[in-house]
């Protein structure tokens, strides 16, 4: 991985931790548009990178993809889901904590293995991708428990009336 592409990622990633553990409305587009735009980073850096593909390199990547939605899934069901000012509010938790640590731990394990069968590159250009994912994951399962609580979701005009008043 190249200096920029990891200072973008580790940026990306400080913010979404940031705003995870921070606790913020759950609802609107923003939750949903994150992941598509950090996909689309994704697949942008594997096109201009044209990384050697290996069967050993897809497979890990397979796997990875695998692990990588199983931990959206468990952080998504890792926030705490309560109400504020009259909507569903989600904060960060110690089991939040815990699933990014495995997270990271899976990314970081990925590209290790990824550089010991000479598939290095291919995983290390596919962090975006495979992170996006994730927290689309994680975005889809909160929803679905925030619509199976019956918590009122703010709509993105309040947010928007709110921040200009």
């Amino acid at each position: 991985m190249d200096v920029t592409s990891l200072v973008i990622t580790v940026a990306i990633v400080g913010l979404v931790l940031y705003k995870q553990f921070r606790g913020q409305f759950v609802g609107g587009r923003r939750d949903v548009t994150l992941p598509f735009v950090v996909i689309g980073i994704g697949v942008l850096t594997l096109a201009q990178a044209r990384p050697e593909v290996t069967a050993a390199g897809v497979a890990l990547l397979a796997a990875e993809l695998v692990l990588a939605a199983g931990l959206g899934v468990l952080r998504g069901y890792a926030f705490r889901l309560g109400t504020r000012d009259g909507w569903a509010y989600r904060s960060g938790s110690a089991a939040l904590l815990v699933a990014w640590v495995l997270t990271i731990g899976v990314r970081v394990g990925a590209g290790v293995l990824g550089g010991a069968v000479g598939a290095g590159l291919l995983l290390s250009t596919s962090s975006a991708l495979v992170f996006g994912g994730s927290l689309l994951v994680q975005s889809l399962v909160l929803r679905r428990r925030v619509a199976a609580a019956g918590l009122p979701v703010r709509p993105d005009e309040a947010r928007r009336t709110r921040a200009v008043a």
